[in-house]
């Protein structure tokens, strides 16, 4: 997937199309910069539609969204319809001269760059016969991938150019496009912690708040360059979250956010509490050798900071339906036998109410199906609480024996394979710290809450809490 640079917002569908096909479609080593204005020399601006940048050229592309049988010359079109309309080929080829221009006079090395100029039809039935010396230029979104990455349709030969494709971007964007990001609204960001396609993850301050100003910022993007009703949908999935955590409000094992805000053109930035120390229990679990220091009745009460969190979450019509080690947030507390817990990451929450909750994009393909009920691939708006306490289950189960029980819950026929003898093993073992004083019924209560009826599971959270309360005793 190449890289795109948002300069401007595309100006109509056609744009907003090529923009999105291109970016799929051609190498990651190619940009595309779109929708930006260059000045000449007499002060005189033009707007460009979109610029490819590829490892051997660069081309200015102009985005037509022109229907049908397109006929012509080197001085018109005219369409099926009977309009006629200038041939956008001659003003193209000024506008790319003026690129070019513009490049050799920001840095000399910038001469070796060819700048080739593209007309790009962007519907799907559309098609040309032209009677053009340049008519190759006009090119259709399935020929455009062939256009840009095939070497032998340049006019010239050319060098690679990829070690100049920095000082390109900089004359298209006036700065480097691997200017690392300092500030993201009103916060000094301190580290990148991590990315995926739909969000990355900073460490920042805010710049004038002192008390707790460390947070941690979810920086959520959508595709701008989607259809109206898809680019809807991205929206409203990205709130999600932060419509369960309104209707949460605070608790101790929850995490705390601030109010979502926008940034640039297509992204929106979710404050978040910031736990000193604090790391995914999926993480905790990787780490083993620091997990095996931690006795049987810590991690019980690590479990319950999760389980309480998740009931208070029930108790406002909100199903996590996510609950696995990576949205459980682990740090040492004051006490070392009492950590700090708290639940993340509610954008798949079943949100229960007057609200019409609706599901969130791609939801079973985000589920994670170790650790996922099986009634959720049934029936994901028919959970009830006892979701949440099966995957709660397994993650107890995991944190016990370090393995999950399974790798897929679609895959099961008959019970949730539990191994009783190996947990009865670690719970009753001279000299585990795991070791406890009635490991049957550890291994009860596991088994209660993973059972792949939920009738015959616990019926509420509060179950749950009063028999792990008796364990952590």
């Amino acid at each position: 997937m190449a890289h795109v640079h948002s300069i401007g917002e595309p100006e109509n569908k056609s744009e907003a199309k090529a923009i999105r096909r291109l970016a799929e479609s051609l190498p990651k080593d190619y940009y595309l910069f779109h929708n930006f204005e260059l000045t000449t020399g007499s002060g005189l601006p033009y707007e460009y539609d979109l610029a490819v940048l590829g490892d051997y050229a660069l081309w200015h592309v102009e985005v037509k969204g022109y229907r049908g049988m397109i006929k012509g010359t080197r001085h018109q079109w005219e369409f099926e319809n009977g309009g006629i309309t200038p041939s956008p080929i001659p003003l193209a080829n000024k506008k790319s001269k003026i690129l070019a221009s513009l490049l050799r006079k920001k840095d000399r090395r910038l001469n070796d760059v060819w700048v080739d100029t593209a007309v790009l039809l962007t519907d799907d039935r559309a098609k040309v016969r032209l009677h053009d010396e340049q008519a190759g230029r006009v090119i259709t979104l399935d020929q455009a991938v062939a256009h840009f990455t095939d070497r032998s349709k340049l006019p010239v030969q050319t060098d690679d150019i990829s070690r100049l494709q920095d000082p390109v971007a900089e004359v298209l964007l006036g700065q480097s496009p691997k200017r690392p990001i300092t500030q993201i609204g009103l916060y000094d960001v301190v580290e990148r912690i991590s990315q995926r396609t739909e969000r990355t993850v900073f460490l920042a301050n805010h710049r004038y708040i002192k008390t707790d100003a460390r947070t941690v910022l979810k920086v959520y993007h959508f595709d701008v360059y989607a259809k109206e009703d898809e680019r809807q949908s991205q929206i409203e999935a990205i709130f999600h979250d932060s419509d369960a955590m309104r209707m949460l409000g605070a608790h101790p094992n929850v995490i705390q956010t601030g109010d979502m805000f926008a940034w640039g053109t297509h992204q929106f930035v979710l404050p978040t509490e910031y736990i000193e120390q604090g790391r995914p229990l999926r993480t905790a679990l990787d780490m083993e050798q620091i997990e095996k220091k931690r006795d049987f009745g810590v991690k019980v009460r690590g479990l319950m900071g999760a389980a309480r969190g998740l009931r208070h979450a029930h108790k406002n019509n909100i199903i996590h339906r996510d609950v696995r080690p990576m949205n459980v947030v682990v740090a040492p507390g004051p006490d070392p036998t009492h950590p700090i817990v708290k639940l993340v990451n509610f954008d798949l929450a079943l949100i229960k109410g007057p609200f019409g909750d609706k599901r969130p994009r791609h939801f079973f393909e985000r589920l994670h199906p170790a650790y996922t009920a099986p009634e959720m691939y049934d029936d994901p708006e028919g959970v009830d609480v006892r979701a949440d306490i099966y995957s709660l289950g397994i993650a107890f189960y995991e944190l016990l024996t370090s393995e999950r029980p399974y790798d897929d819950v679609r895959e099961l026929d008959g019970e949730t394979p539990l191994d009783r003898e190996r947990l009865l093993h670690e719970l009753s073992a001279p000299g585990s710290m795991d070791e406890m004083d009635a490991p049957e019924e550890a291994v009860e209560i596991i088994v209660k809450m993973c059972r792949q009826d939920r009738e015959q599971r616990y019926a509420d959270m509060t179950e749950v809490l009063d028999d792990l309360s008796i364990l952590a005793e």
